[in-house]
């Protein structure tokens, strides 16, 4: 592959089309004017949590990562390094 091919292609990321679904996100405040930052306030962060896609995406990103795994028997997904 030619050099110039290849730094063309670390230029351009693969995103997901999950993404996609925050460019049609309302204008919503990430600190509340004169309050302190908290993540239980951010309407941004309420907004992303509440986005199915954006839900869908991290799940996928946890599980491809290795940092989350699932117990057929119970049911249930856990993070790797639960109770070591």
């Amino acid at each position: 592959m030619s050099r110039t091919l290849e730094v063309k292609n670390k230029k351009h990321k693969r995103r997901s089309k999950k993404l996609l679904v925050a460019k049609n996100m309302p204008p919503l405040y990430h600190t509340l004017p004169g309050q302190d930052f908290a993540h239980e306030k951010s309407q941004v962060l309420k907004w992303l949590a509440d986005v199915p896609e954006i839900q869908d995406w991290v799940m996928e990103q946890l599980k491809s990562a290795g940092y989350i795994v699932y117990n057929p028997d119970t049911g249930r997904w856990r993070g790797v390094d639960y109770g070591t």
